[in-house]
């Protein structure tokens, strides 16, 4: 739940909140939670610190409100305080800002189907707050997004930079879904009539078979960037439309993307671009339905940048799968366009069929992850020509319940290793 941590204290970053709120529509968008397998849980709240080894002890120094974004340790390393209701879903989350104080909170609303219907994000030093409110059709499948950009007006030079660079990408968007019909069926639609549907900004619009597979959807939205009132704007006008094809049983066949990209970049003199391209993967499965092959083809149709032409190219990429000694072993061959063998991923697991090991190999260089009996990611090695070149690890202590509560994570590079220990506070329904 890490998708807006990120340090913003007063005005010092204003672009901060743009990745923000774009990152809650992105994340909300497709939230119908299922609930927590941990639903005893009421509320968790972790800090973050520096730490030192000295003789196996352990030393707490000062606190730190994130970890760097390259720490190659996977795992639920938030930094604020996240609550839950009854059922194991999120409620509230709360951000810290560089001083230790929460300058964020969102607050999560569910309808019966634990699906997000409301989501208010307050920025608790502004007094303001951005809502998005969310409808869905009797399949829980999502409807409409439809944002309240300010709901405590502020005033000033903030308002206006936020709400004039940043607060126009925060956009209302509509679903529309369709059922192939047969002929005597008048509640459906035909795929020619799909496929006819005028497009309009920030509606989607999706067609479903008779057994509920997606066959086909499109979209198209608007991108304005504009990094400042002295930065020419540009202007994307983005097409996207999906094909999709399925074995008899059901098992995904191919799939295609294609994007169409048309931009205009404001200025003396204005420049228009235009670009195309087409993916296409292909899949095929074993005796056992599992996947044997994938193949990705990409292909880039001629562009334009102003009077600039730019050819187009075909690119072909496989991926072969084998699975070994009972299952327990997923070995991976990735090959590059030119049909070379580029990097090996080997997944292993134990009795129970869960992830104990991963191990990729390419280029003389092999990394190695490891992971504990609960699923927790213990360690990354990076290997050179069989040498340890670096490792990071990670031990965790745990409660009765089986939620860990602190972890010592550790930064081998270069024989300097640096800690940072995490204390995880955990509060419980009784």
């Amino acid at each position: 739940m890490d998708i807006w941590n990120i340090l913003i204290y007063k005005g010092i970053e204003m672009r901060c909140l743009y990745y923000i709120s774009l990152c809650m529509l992105l994340s909300l968008a497709s939230w119908a939670q299922e609930a927590n397998s941990e639903s005893h849980i009421k509320s968790m709240d972790a800090k973050f610190f520096k730490a030192q080894v000295v003789n196996g002890q352990i030393s707490k120094e000062k606190q730190v409100f994130t970890i760097r974004h390259d720490y190659h340790i996977d795992g639920n390393f938030f930094t604020g305080k996240i609550a839950y209701n009854a059922y194991g879903l999120v409620t509230e989350i709360y951000y810290p800002n560089n001083k230790g104080a929460y300058y964020l909170k969102d607050n999560y609303y569910y309808n019966e189907y634990n699906n997000v219907i409301k989501a208010v994000m307050t920025m608790l030093e502004l007094n303001d707050s951005i809502v998005l409110k969310m409808t869905y059709d009797p399949k829980g499948h999502l409807l409409t997004t439809r944002w309240n950009k300010q709901s405590v007006p502020i005033k000033g030079w903030f308002k206006k930079l936020f709400y004039k660079y940043f607060s126009r990408d925060l956009v209302d968007e509509d679903y529309h879904r369709y059922f192939l019909s047969s002929e005597n069926d008048l509640k459906g639609i035909q795929e020619a009539e799909f496929d006819s549907i005028t497009l309009i900004n920030n509606h989607y619009f999706e067609l479903f078979d008779a057994k509920g597979n997606l066959l086909k959807e499109k979209y198209r939205y608007v991108d304005t960037t504009q990094i400042g009132p002295l930065e020419p704007k540009t202007i994307d006008t983005i097409t996207v439309q999906w094909e999709y094809e399925y074995f008899e049983n059901g098992l995904l066949k191919n799939k295609r993307k294609n994007v169409e990209k048309r931009s205009l970049q404001k200025g003396l003199p204005p420049m228009r671009m235009y670009d195309n391209s087409i993916t296409t993967w292909e899949y095929n499965y074993n005796s056992k339905d599992k996947i044997k092959e994938e193949i990705k083809i990409i292909e880039q149709k001629p562009s334009k940048t102003g009077f600039l032409k730019i050819k187009g190219n075909t690119r072909t990429f496989k991926r072969t799968h084998e699975y070994l000694d009972g299952d327990k072993k997923h070995v991976i061959y990735t090959y590059d366009d030119k049909g070379a063998l580029e990097y090996v991923t080997t997944k292993i697991f134990d009795e129970a069929h869960k992830l104990i090991e991963i191990i990729v190999e390419g280029d003389k260089r092999k990394s190695v992850d490891r992971y504990d009996e609960r699923g927790n990611h213990t360690s990354h090695a990076l290997f050179k020509k069989n040498k340890k070149i670096s490792e990071f690890t990670a031990k965790y202590t745990y409660d009765s319940y089986g939620n860990w509560i602190s972890c010592m994570l550790s930064d081998n590079q270069k024989n300097k290793p640096q800690y940072v220990l995490i204390e995880r506070t955990i509060d419980y329904y009784q």
